[in-house]
């Protein structure tokens, strides 16, 4: 069943393209990745299932597993599908696995991973902002922030904040987003402006 699955996944037409151009092998996996959960309304679904793999390949035995030649390629697909089938991935995000295992490419899967994530972002129309601040923000704040960068990008564009705490910032704010970065950290502020006593002294 794999193998066939990967004969037709090698010849089948693109139908449904992904938002941005994707290139090399990855892109050709991923690309034939979206057009088949896009076609299955499977892409959110996807999409989660492959942030959770994200997540496990950091780990050693992982790295391990997916680096030794000691286990045959089916031997991996097989098993990568098995675990796929038992936390309730969706059976394109399985086959996707089987089929990068089966033709010896998952050392590329966190490249390819990180391109479907960011076609993702492309198909909401999204745009991720960083936000790094002393102290989680507060819905009021973070909704006035966005309210704030909505103006700096294109219209219709939906503003995505993924907020990362740094207490050695005191307080203040560190933005990027696009080509913007904007620092507003108040540590940064003051070691600047100590340097600069310094040099006048």
């Amino acid at each position: 069943m794999l193998r066939s699955f990967i004969r037709s996944m090698c010849t089948m037409t693109i139908k449904n393209k992904p938002p941005i151009p994707v290139y090399g092998l990855e892109g050709r996996y991923v690309s034939a990745l979206y057009s088949a959960a896009s076609q299955k309304n499977e892409l959110d679904a996807v999409e989660k299932s492959l942030r959770d793999v994200q997540q496990v390949l950091a780990r050693p035995a992982i790295v391990d597993f997916i680096s030794t030649s000691l286990v045959s390629r089916p031997v991996k697909a097989k098993l990568l599908m098995d675990i796929g089938k038992e936390t309730g991935m969706p059976q394109t995000a399985i086959n996707f696995l089987g089929v990068v295992a089966e033709n010896g490419r998952l050392k590329n899967l966190r490249r390819m991973i990180n391109m479907f994530l960011n076609i993702m972002v492309a198909h909401r129309n999204e745009t991720p902002c960083e936000v790094l601040t002393a102290e989680p923000l507060d819905s009021a704040t973070k909704t006035e922030l966005i309210a704030i960068l909505q103006k700096f990008v294109k219209p219709g564009k939906v503003i995505r904040i993924r907020e990362r705490i740094a207490e050695d910032c005191l307080g203040g704010v560190v933005i990027g987003f696009e080509d913007h970065h904007i620092d507003l950290c108040i540590a940064r502020s003051f070691n600047k402006y100590r340097e600069l006593l310094k040099q006048s002294v």
